[in-house]
């Protein structure tokens, strides 16, 4: 009787092990996660960006890119975080309603070291730019945590969000 339970045991260990491993194809690369990610397109559509941060108001236009967080692995579940960086242009009454409505303090050195290639060109080069927690804190909504900042110059908005 305790011969047959070793091999239970044994079985057991071998087939959890097994489990284990990453999919690898025949030449030994792997076939599941992705090591590299194109970067996301630019898309220019209004809805998502005044769907997710209706406090930004009817702007003028945005370009933005989305992207799962993390890694890509179809074998983990679970619910997928999305990032989404937007440059974002408001209408004039738009920006001088928020610089009227919030304390502003100067944008801390290096901010926009994050942005995007895809994004730069996008966003101005001659700015005041500024953040306002409590900008921040309407802008992103509840749903969402990460940056926001305000260009008072130009009436831009960059947007660094993910959903949480």
């Amino acid at each position: 009787m305790a011969d047959r339970r070793a091999g239970l045991l044994a079985v057991a260990v071998v087939l959890a092990l097994a489990g284990c491993t990453n999919d690898t194809s025949d030449n030994g690369q792997p076939t599941g996660g992705t090591a590299h990610v194109s970067p996301a397109p630019v898309r220019t559509d209004r809805e998502p960006i005044a769907k997710r941060f209706p406090h930004l108001g009817d702007f003028a236009e945005v370009h933005w890119q989305a992207s799962t967080a993390g890694t890509d692995n179809s074998r983990v579940p679970g619910p997928t975080d999305t990032r989404i960086e937007a440059i974002v242009a408001l209408r004039p009454d738009a920006l001088v309603a928020a610089v009227k409505q919030y304390d502003w303090s100067p944008a801390p050195a290096g901010w926009d070291e994050p942005l995007s290639a895809e994004l730069r060109p996008f966003l101005p080069t001659d700015g005041t730019w500024q953040v306002s927690e409590q900008y921040t804190d309407d802008v992103r909504t509840a749903s969402y945590s990460g940056l926001v900042y305000l260009d008072t110059t130009s009436g831009t908005v960059y947007l660094r969000l993910i959903d949480s």
